[in-house]
């Protein structure tokens, strides 16, 4: 059991490098749109399709790569992922005019997104620990607001020591050297090193018969109403947060912020999402999802109302941006931890991805919406007071949502095994 431990929480360190990596992809993109804004005058709107290619692309290819993360080495497949993503940032330096931009954002960044992301990361540890999956899910995801601390910063830093398109080429080597080694390191399953699961008493080739002879479908997974449920909730938040962080230098700029310091409320913002998560880990298991559920709507609907005054300066913004990580950073490890209770085990990387397809898809208008409504309005409050007013509506289907997979009775929660 002790080396489980340790084999297992290694998988959990390669899982935060990576995902560390790939919120940058969103939460530095403010910072990323601003040469490219300078150097290509596209409207604001244009200028956040960057993000709506992103999402429509990573919406597109999360259901087929999530079925063969189930099947296939999903090492292999965040190999794939960290090179691609490097190439990306390395391939925008070449970019002559915004087109090629959206097309390298659909190309090279969408399918990395997929790869390193989320769903790869659920697949893979939903194998690796099953009593303390919360935990493990909380510590990993944490890398999601580690990576909007540390990447925005540097790449600002390196925006402002070089010409656009040699910092771009020196931000696609740091992505490569801070995912490539992680991604290697990962080891499948715990039946690859003759283990088991953390806290589970199971022959785990018996387990893989198991998983073999049941299949659900697609459709069954889509015409399941808990799908739906988790779709209203997972979506209002995430989209919201989406489109408040990739508009987020905009919003500060129109204040008269200064761009370094509106650099740093997206550290604030990931820095309070890394609290989120950390504390994610240290009660998810141990408190019920729907409590936690309740808590992250309503700090996010609060956060999104402190945006609405952000005519008040620095400080408004900045609360606004540390209540929405704070609270809304609880959603993401949320999905992750759900889904394989919805849904079951055998199915995770299915489930995952087409959870991921619809939740996408959500957000393939939101940052382009927040720049048509300043476009429109000269102001971003109509989408911050709409995103307060979702969150309260979604809030009533958290009762509804099932917590076990379909025709199954509930379970006990599993204990780790002592030791």
């Amino acid at each position: 059991m002790t080396g489980n431990f340790a084999i297992g929480w290694r998988q959990v360190a390669c899982c935060f490098l990576l995902l560390a990596a790939d919120s940058f992809i969103a939460s530095g993109y403010s910072v990323v749109a601003v040469p490219l804004g300078h150097e290509f005058h596209p409207s604001r709107m244009v200028l956040m399709l960057a993000m709506t290619v992103l999402s429509g692309g990573s919406a597109l290819l999360a259901p087929p790569f999530g079925a063969l993360m189930d099947r296939i080495s999903v090492r292999l497949m965040m190999v794939l992922g960290s090179l691609l993503l490097a190439a990306g940032y390395v391939a925008l330096s070449f970019a002559t005019s915004f087109a090629q931009v959206l097309v390298i954002f659909g190309v090279f960044i969408a399918p990395a997104n997929v790869l390193i992301g989320p769903i790869a990361a659920t697949v893979l540890l939903s194998r690796w620990f099953v009593g303390r999956r919360g935990t493990a899910l909380g510590l990993a995801i944490a890398g999601v607001a580690m990576g909007s601390v540390i990447y925005p910063p540097l790449v600002q830093w390196l925006l402002d020591q070089h010409a656009w398109r040699e910092a771009f080429r020196l931000v696609g080597l740091v992505l490569l050297i801070g995912t490539l080694p992680a991604a290697a390191l990962v080891i499948d399953s715990p039946a690859d090193r003759g283990r088991h699961p953390d806290g589970v008493a199971a022959d785990p080739i018996a387990a893989d018969r198991a998983r073999a002879g049941v299949t659900v479908s697609a459709r069954e997974i889509l015409t399941d109403p808990a799908f739906w449920l988790a779709f209203a909730i997972f979506a209002t938040v995430t989209s919201g947060m989406k489109g408040m962080i990739t508009n987020l230098a905009p919003v500060a700029l129109d204040q008269g912020i200064k761009a370094r310091d509106a650099a740093f409320l997206i550290s604030i913002y990931g820095g309070c999402g890394f609290v989120a998560k950390m504390g994610f880990a240290a009660v998810a298991d141990r408190l019920s999802p729907r409590t936690l559920m309740f808590v992250s709507l309503t700090g996010f609907a609060c956060g999104m109302a402190c945006l609405t005054q952000a005519a008040a300066g620095y400080r408004a913004i900045a609360l606004g941006v540390g209540l929405i990580g704070l609270f809304g950073g609880m959603m993401v490890p949320m999905q992750s931890l759900l889904v394989p209770r919805i849904f079951g085990q055998r199915v995770v990387g299915r489930a995952m991805g087409l959870l991921s397809m619809v939740t996408l898809c959500a957000l393939l208008s939101t940052p382009p919406l927040f720049g048509l409504i300043f476009d429109l309005t000269g102001s971003y409050t109509a989408i911050f007071v709409t995103f307060a007013a979702l969150a309260a509506g979604v809030m009533l289907a958290v009762p509804y949502i099932r917590l076990h997979p379909r025709a199954e009775s509930p379970q006990p929660s599993v204990q780790p095994a002592a030791g």
